[in-house]
């Protein structure tokens, strides 16, 4: 049996070590918001960074597989509102959720075209909390800003996050071993980072669109 599982790893070994293998960086905007069912029906679109490098392994003349390892600032705007003691309205200003990972985007993609090569990527994106924060304003008596206050939600939300992705990727040679690849992500949360710490009764999940362009380099051709 041991023999066997040898003889398995040691033909994996060698056949990927015989395809073409390229590393690259990337970098772009990354613009998110969440699903939620009870308290943030009027979120709106977050914009911020996201960027890192990748690895991929192309196995036939067609199919790849590619590891991605990226730092992605995700999360919300919210409108906060100000309610004086009888109940009314004096104020009315966004609040910001800053939401940090390291993500780690397992995928596999098809490669079309000769030239300029269209690539769509399906994969999982499993992620861990770095940074977690929330900037709410705070009001004078009349409903005016008059500061704003940051609040540490790292303790709260949960520390993993897991989901799933579609990309149209594009690559584009430049020389026999770099080429140019820009990439148009959507990500979507398929677990909740809220809990019995943070909005129990709600199930909220990010979602988002990213835009990045990057380049790689051919390390070994089959």
């Amino acid at each position: 049996m041991k023999k066997t599982l040898f003889l398995f790893l040691l033909s994996i070994s060698i056949h990927t070590l015989g395809q073409e293998h390229l590393i690259g960086v990337q970098g772009g905007l990354n613009l998110t918001n969440i699903t939620d069912n009870a308290f943030f029906d009027n979120s709106n679109t977050k914009t911020g960074f996201i960027g890192g490098i990748n690895y991929t392994i192309k196995i036939s003349d067609r199919y790849q597989i590619g590891v991605d390892a990226l730092y992605a600032q995700q999360g919300y705007i919210s409108k906060f509102i100000a309610i004086e003691e009888y109940g009314h309205q004096t104020g009315v200003e966004d609040s910001k959720f800053n939401h940090d990972y390291f993500s780690l985007p397992l995928k596999i993609g098809y490669e079309m075209g000769e030239k300029i090569k269209i690539i769509p990527w399906i994969g999982l994106v499993p992620s861990f909390l770095i940074k977690a924060e929330s900037i709410i304003p705070r009001f004078d008596d009349s409903g005016n800003v008059i500061g704003h206050e940051t609040v540490n939600a790292r303790y709260a939300i949960s520390k993993f996050d897991f989901g799933g992705l579609l990309e149209l990727g594009f690559e584009s040679r430049l020389t026999s071993n770099l080429f140019f690849c820009p990439a148009l992500t959507y990500r979507h949360s398929l677990s909740t980072f809220s809990n019995s710490n943070y909005f129990e009764d709600s199930k909220i999940r990010h979602y988002g669109l990213s835009i990045a362009v990057g380049m790689k380099y051919r390390l070994k051709t089959r």
